[in-house]
């Protein structure tokens, strides 16, 4: 873009507030040709400090660059506000071109995956948000046709979180060391899935045919300890539940993956699937790397980074987020779990939107039991309480306490499930992904 075409633009945006306020977020004066980055550089700084956009005569004062008021039409304020999305857009990635290939020498590979997805992610907000009193009927209407919470598989968590799960948010569980993190995932998963929502399950942890095996005797009743003498059997059910259900997915990543390498799989998946995930379980969250490099020694960021890293992961595709925290050695016998037995940061705490701790003893197994008690929800008034639920350690499958409301545990597609079946007639797809 030559310069008069570039002075125009910026006679355009001083003329027009409504448009230099949707504009300046992405406008830089190093954008703009030399002789024109003063007098960006002073309007910029003139707006933040003033809030408002200083006049022409100021400007060529302050700049000796002679810029002129225009009579703004409609139409060229759509014709600026894209002129100016498409101009910083292209200055945005002929800039970080130059800085990767000065960073790629010193293999400083998370600032320079940072600085590509800046460039290529400068774009103009058009979304003003939802004027509150305009039209409240059409608003109410539209939530009766959005499902705002989505159904975990079981009445009694569903309760506690007035209707289930949200999308865009966080739902961590934490639990001792070998006390129901990823049974309760992969739990959650299945009836998710069951549910008819395509599930992406990404572990850092455990190898995928392991995760398989666990999905297997979920979804056939049969134990991982007898599989090889039942595998015609488990296939036809697993085939069997896949007909009419979502789609699971699972993969196994490194240990210190991080939130920007999950959203590039999550790209290709879109790509090679047609679809994306509506649900994102992250086995576990203490094990992710952060997208930046953060000391060993600082847990609290790390953790926290991490955290909303894979939180906003949720935002941006609009899905459920769920995934785990190990316990430290004090919620070894707790009676009540809270905020000083999460392991590392408490600032995953501080993200999360809703967070559930495993109470799972040997006891407990021997009966068949595991309990949740609430530490924090966002949108309900659960905490502080405690649901317990049954478990069968022949299929390793979580279902609500028999008799506790008289109510089915799964929606599927208007019919309803009873929970207590082991194999329920309907299920997802797993698809075995090497990395």
């Amino acid at each position: 873009m030559n310069e008069q075409k570039q002075k125009l633009l910026l006679e355009y945006l001083i003329s027009s507030p409504d448009t230099f306020a949707i504009c300046v977020p992405i406008v830089r004066s190093e954008y703009f040709d030399p002789g024109l980055r003063n007098a960006v550089d002073f309007i910029l700084k003139y707006y933040k400090t003033y809030n408002t956009i200083p006049s022409p005569t100021q400007i060529v004062a302050e700049t000796s660059t002679e810029l002129r008021s225009q009579a703004v039409t409609p139409d060229q304020v759509e014709y600026c506000a894209a002129e100016v999305e498409g101009f910083c857009k292209h200055r945005a990635i002929e800039k970080a071109i130059l800085e990767l290939a000065s960073l790629s020498n010193k293999q400083d590979y998370g600032k320079m995956e940072n600085i590509f997805k800046d460039a290529v992610t400068v774009s103009l907000n058009r979304n003003m948000g939802l004027d509150y009193f305009d039209d409240p009927e059409k608003r109410l209407q539209r939530a009766l046709l959005t499902q705002a919470r989505i159904s975990t598989g079981y009445s009694v968590i569903d309760e506690k979180l007035f209707g289930g799960l949200a999308r865009k948010e966080l739902f961590l569980v934490t639990a001792n060391t070998g006390g129901g993190k990823s049974l309760t995932m992969a739990n959650l998963g299945l009836n998710l899935v069951l549910g008819g929502l395509n599930v992406l399950y990404v572990s850092l942890e455990m190898s995928e045919d392991i995760l398989a095996q666990r999905f297997d005797s979920m979804t056939s009743g049969i134990s991982s300890a007898i599989w090889q003498h039942h595998i015609s059997e488990i296939a036809h059910k697993v085939k069997h539940v896949g007909q009419n259900s979502g789609k699971l997915s699972i993969i196994q990543m490194l240990s210190g993956t991080n939130a920007n390498q999950m959203r590039a799989y999550i790209r290709e998946y879109n790509l090679h699937y047609g679809r994306l995930p509506d649900v994102l379980i992250v086995d576990y969250i203490d094990i992710m790397g952060t997208n930046e490099s953060v000391s060993a020694d600082n847990v609290f960021e790390k953790d926290k980074r991490a955290s909303e890293q894979i939180r906003n992961l949720g935002v941006e595709y609009n899905m459920i987020v769920i995934s785990a925290s190990q316990q430290n050695r004090s919620a070894v016998g707790a009676t009540d779990i809270n905020q000083s037995h999460i392991a590392g940061g408490i600032s995953k705490a501080n993200t999360t939107d809703v967070w559930v701790s495993a109470i799972f003893t040997d006891k407990m197994k021997a009966e068949g039991k595991i309990a949740y008690q609430f530490l924090k929800t966002r949108n309900s008034d659960g905490v502080g309480k405690t649901v317990y639920l049954n478990f069968d350690a022949k299929s390793l499958r979580i279902t609500n306490e028999p008799n506790h409301d008289g109510l089915p545990t799964l929606k599927r597609k208007g019919c309803l499930t009873d929970d207590t079946d082991l194999a329920p007639p309907a299920g997802g797809i797993l698809d075995f992904i090497q990395v």
